[in-house]
């Protein structure tokens, strides 16, 4: 039986920042594409025009200022370091998934269901087996929790942005 509680505040130390990196680019109009605009062997994008340099160090400072607003909260010193790796991986996560969507011949802003919600999500947790997060490890088998909780509110969210006017499609 899971503890809805301990598990909301292993959600929030392990993910939250993640989520946090991947959000926030869409509010940041960046100028210096991360793949310099340069065309891949298939003469598509390698990312694509939204994956900007400014987008990147948004997401990732906004990663480190939710790790550090959840290690004060915690009492958790660790928390701010690894959120800085956190938001990283997810956003490099971020670009894999934009590199698939290219070799897919989908736009930037076009939805794919499920890589778009999980591709951040996944990468963040590549990064908490490699470094060998022992609290994150011991509690792994809140993953696949974790992970459809990330696709409602990734869902819930994109639908927010887009009626906004931040985001072109509501997935």
């Amino acid at each position: 039986m899971i503890n809805f509680e301990e598990f909301t505040i292993w959600l929030l130390k392990y993910y939250l920042p993640a989520m946090v990196a991947n959000a926030l680019p869409v509010l940041v109009n960046g100028n210096i594409l991360i793949d310099r605009g340069k065309l891949f062997v298939d003469g598509k994008p390698v990312f694509g025009r939204n994956k900007t340099l400014e987008g990147l160090i948004v997401g990732t400072t906004g990663a480190y200022v939710a790790g550090s607003s959840l290690g004060l909260l915690f009492m958790d010193s660790f928390l701010p370091l690894i959120s800085i790796g956190a938001g990283l991986f997810a956003l490099l996560g971020d670009l894999a998934g934009a590199f698939v969507k290219r070799r897919l011949g989908l736009k930037p802003g076009d939805p794919a269901p499920l890589l778009d919600q999980l591709d951040f999500a996944l990468a963040t947790t590549l990064f908490y087996y490699i470094l060998g997060v022992p609290e994150f490890l011991a509690n792994q088998s809140y993953i696949p929790l974790a992970l459809l909780v990330i696709i409602v509110l990734h869902i819930s969210t994109n639908i927010a942005a887009h009626a906004l006017g931040l985001k072109k499609s509501k997935l």
